[in-house]
C-alpha cells in the first residue's frame, strides 16, 4: 500500500488530496514539521528525504518527493478521474503546475508566515508587503484564464486544476484578500467544495 509521510498541516495535504480525488488507499505516517525535535530531522527519515522536509511517499518500493512530483506521478499510475492520456491536456497540467510552484507559491508562503504562521515578535510586516505585491500581477494571470475559460484544464475540471488548487489552498487557510480575483476566487471556493476536497480539509482543518 501506497505509504504518506507527513503531517496534514504541511504540503503532504496536497497528495492527501489526490489520494481522494482519485480514490487512492494510503497509509498516513505523521511526521511533524516546524516544532522542536521535528520527525522530519530524524534520521530515519532523512533517509528517505535528504532535504528534510514533507510530504515523502513510498509506493511499493518507490521512494519520491516533492509534493507536485508525486501528485502528477500518483494521477497517471493509478489512473485518477483527473489525468487524461492525452498530450494537450498533460501539458496544460504540467505548465499550470510549473507556474503555481515558481511564481505563486513563493510569495503566498511569505505572506502566509509574516501575516499568520508566525508569532507576533518573528513576524516582518515589510517582507509580507513585498510579497504580496509580487503576488498581484501573478494572481491576476489566473484571473485573466478564468475571465476566459472555466477551468485551467480542458472542458472539465481535471488535473491541471488540481496543481493549482492544492497549492492556492493556502489562500483560503489564512484568508487572504482576493476580492481583487473574483473569478479566480469563485473557481477556488469551488473546488474546495469538491468531496475529495472536503475529505482532505477535515484531515488538515
Amino acid at each position: 500500500m501506497l505509504k504518506l509521510y507527513g503531517q496534514y498541516r504541511s504540503r503532504a495535504f496536497r497528495v492527501a488530496w489526490m489520494c481522494k480525488e482519485s480514490g487512492i488507499p494510503y497509509e498516513h505516517i505523521n511526521v511533524t514539521v516546524n516544532v522542536e525535535g521535528a520527525g522530519c530531522k530524524e534520521p530515519w527519515y532523512a533517509a528517505l528525504n535528504p532535504n528534510a522536509r514533507v510530504p515523502t511517499i513510498d509506493d511499493d518500493g518507490l521512494v519520491m518527493w516533492e509534493s507536485a512530483a508525486i501528485n502528477l506521478y500518483l494521477a497517471e499510475k493509478y489512473r485518477s478521474p483527473l489525468w487524461s492520456d492525452e498530450l494537450q491536456a498533460k501539458a496544460r497540467a504540467y505548465q499550470w503546475a510549473f507556474f503555481v510552484a515558481n511564481d505563486i507559491e513563493p510569495g503566498m508562503i511569505t505572506v502566509m508566515q509574516h501575516r499568520v504562521m508566525f508569532p507576533p515578535e518573528k513576524r516582518n510586516a515589510a517582507l509580507a508587503d513585498e510579497a504580496h505585491a509580487r503576488l498581484q500581477p501573478r494572481l491576476q494571470v489566473l484571473e485573466d484564464h478564468l475571465t476566459r475559460n472555466s477551468f485551467f484544464g480542458g472542458e472539465r475540471w481535471d488535473l491541471a486544476d488540481f496543481m493549482v488548487a492544492s497549492v492556492c489552498y493556502s489562500f483560503f487557510a489564512m484568508k487572504y484578500d482576493l476580492a481583487r480575483f473574483p473569478c479566480f476566487g469563485a473557481w477556488l471556493r469551488a473546488s474546495l467544495e469538491r468531496p475529495g476536497a472536503k475529505e482532505a480539509r477535515a484531515l488538515r482543518e
